[in-house]
């Protein structure tokens, strides 16, 4: 028989589990949801280049959202735990599309240092 120590620990944890897999899971899901919006803008010859892509952006949408959830904690003063799922969506939902917003934002920036607007 456990100690009721041990069992009380066992509980704590499994309490901090289920919160952390609650969290993360929202992130998935959203990251998921983000990426098949991408997907269905995307010209993929294939299933199997689709399930590619949709993969590749879910791992890249959940890779990056702690970072940038991070960040925006840190400079915005955004709750990492409340701007997570968002930034996942937003991630996933920019997908291939990542050079166009770089092309973009650096297009914009020559503008303003070189004087015209």
């Amino acid at each position: 028989m456990d100690s009721p120590g041990k069992s009380g620990v066992a509980a704590a944890l499994l309490a901090v589990a289920s919160s952390l897999a609650d969290q993360y899971g929202a992130v998935i899901f959203f990251a998921l949801a983000g990426s098949m919006c991408a997907l269905a803008s995307a010209n993929t010859p294939t299933r199997w280049d689709g399930a590619k892509l949709l993969a590749r952006l879910v791992v890249t949408a959940a890779a990056l959202t702690g970072v940038v959830a991070w960040l925006l904690e840190q400079h915005a003063g955004l709750p990492a735990s409340k701007g997570a799922v968002p930034v996942a969506f937003l991630i996933g939902y920019v997908g291939d599309r990542w050079s166009e917003i770089r092309d973009a934002v650096v297009k914009r920036c020559v503008s303003i240092i070189g004087g015209g607007q």
